[in-house]
């Protein structure tokens, strides 16, 4: 692997990079909070069936919460136990959140859930997704800006990323794709700081065994990420880790042997064995408990489903099962492409990891037997689509720059601008028209008809604003801001 010269390292980022990051990361994460759509289905309904057995019964079969999983996301023993049949890391993440609905003021309306909608700690839960899908967006800011790409062009990549694809959908649910995608970018950006850094502490490489070990825990597949990471760190830091690998390669593998431990116990305490995964148990999904069966796709078609539009395997109540490709239902991650030779340019070592975990799971996922996740999104390449930020990034860079003619930054800004708004407007029908969620625009009022001459022409009125501590205003005209009061509540115990 051919490497040039990294950036020169950031120590210190500059104030104004941190306000832009804290700006980013709170306005992010208010619109993912105000958009929730509670439990959605049995997939999140199986995760939050195996949190809330974990807290109020102290184990991992589901008893009287089985029917959150809706007979459906379940796994069932020989000896007729019910468990989820998904990993376990989501759930396990969310108990802190859980767990602090108790020491904090009930929200002041529930949430339009399907499941325990009444359950004053379910909007805490869901901060897990928000965090982590805002918190995806700030890991991604860094790794643009380290690379050199200007500010604008930072900025409107993150929140082009952050609106106009999945990210924003699987941000509001209980799925474990925001969680995965936040871990794999943290262990990336980790792991390109770690090789362009010689002289770091061990607690770093501690941190990158956790964050590695623990994306597998919260979704299996990812246990390809850990290898392709470690290969790249030994490729590009041979033979610096041979000088000190007790404090590098030791503890590297002791945080992820943390999670490896866990997961061995679950699975062990469970199903009966350290290496029997709680798919082999699946009731619905018989063939996920064997890659042969799972992976088993053409891989033209599935690549076709994936990245454009086309049918996947599996039962979908009678029609065949469509996925809308990823430039169908995001066309701004086109401009991504362009942007691959000048990202090679710059740091050849850093596009050559992204670059192969993304092509690595695109085929992988486009073998998968339901590629469409049951959700026409192909959701389970969401926590890999950060990954296209950074060449989407440089394209914008490139448009951006006062070297372009002025005709050029305006016809480059047009055509970027369309492909956004098409794209947000894609989320907003794709969220809209998806399984139980509650992203309706009739809901919302946002096409009523203005009530004075001069009023604006449209309202937005998100369900769960008034939750928000940093609620923003509805407006009603040009004249008037109206801000929701947040009064504190306390619930009983």
């Amino acid at each position: 692997m051919s490497r040039q010269a990294s950036p020169p390292a950031i120590s210190h980022p500059p104030v104004n990079d941190v306000l832009v990051a804290l700006l980013l990361f709170i306005g992010i994460s208010v619109l993912y909070f105000a958009t929730l759509s509670g439990i959605t289905s049995s997939n999140d309904g199986s995760h939050y069936a195996l949190l809330r057995t974990m807290v109020e019964n102290h184990t991992f079969t589901l008893n009287q919460f089985d029917d959150y999983a809706e007979g459906n996301d379940i796994a069932i023993t020989p000896d007729g136990r019910l468990f989820s049949d998904r990993p376990p890391g989501t759930a396990v993440t969310a108990i802190p959140f859980y767990l602090l609905g108790d020491l904090l003021p009930n929200p002041l309306q529930s949430l339009p859930s399907r499941h325990d909608a009444e359950n004053p700690r379910l909007p805490y839960v869901l901060l897990l997704p928000v965090l982590a899908g805002a918190g995806t967006a700030i890991v991604l800011y860094w790794l643009l800006r380290r690379l050199q790409v200007g500010q604008a062009a930072a900025i409107l990549a993150v929140v082009f990323f952050a609106l106009g694809t999945a990210q924003w959908k699987y941000s509001t649910v209980l799925f474990s794709h925001a969680l995965s995608g936040f871990l794999i970018i943290s262990a990336v950006a980790l792991v390109l700081w770690l090789a362009d850094t010689p002289d770091v502490h061990w607690p770093w490489y501690l941190l990158l065994g956790l964050l590695s070990g623990w994306a597998v825990v919260v979704e299996y597949s990812n246990a390809l990420v850990v290898i392709i990471v470690g290969l790249y760190w030994l490729i590009v830091s041979w033979p610096r880790i041979t000088w000190r690998p007790w404090t590098t390669v030791v503890p590297w593998i002791a945080g992820g042997l943390i999670a490896a431990v866990f997961l061995g116990f679950y699975n062990s305490v469970n199903f009966g064995s350290p290496l029997t995964l709680s798919y082999a148990y699946a009731l619905n999904y018989p063939w996920a408990g064997n890659f042969a069966t799972t992976f088993n796709f053409p891989l033209w078609p599935g690549l076709k489903a994936l990245l454009v539009w086309g049918e996947g395997g599996g039962w979908c109540g009678g029609p065949p099962c469509v996925n809308q490709g990823i430039f169908l239902l995001s066309p701004v991650l086109l401009l991504a492409l362009p942007g691959l030779l000048p990202y090679h340019k710059r740091n050849s070592a850093w596009f050559w990891l992204t670059t192969i975990l993304f092509i690595v799971y695109l085929l992988l996922f486009a073998k998968h037997q339901t590629s469409h996740g049951f959700t026409a999104d192909g959701r389970y390449l969401v926590p890999f689509l950060s990954l296209l930020v950074l060449p989407l990034g440089f394209t914008l860079d490139w448009i951006l720059s006062p070297a372009r003619q002025a005709w050029v930054r305006a016809v480059g800004l047009l055509v970027v601008f369309g492909l956004f708004f098409l794209s947000l407007r894609n989320m907003f029908v794709h969220i809209g028209l998806s399984f139980n969620y509650t992203l309706d625009l009739g809901q919302w009022g946002i096409w009523q008809r203005p009530r004075t001459v001069g009023a604006w022409p449209c309202r937005l009125d998100f369900p769960q604003y008034r939750q928000s501590p940093a609620a923003y205003p509805s407006f009603t005209g040009p004249d008037r801001v109206r801000w929701p009061d947040f009064r504190l509540r306390r619930h009983s115990s």
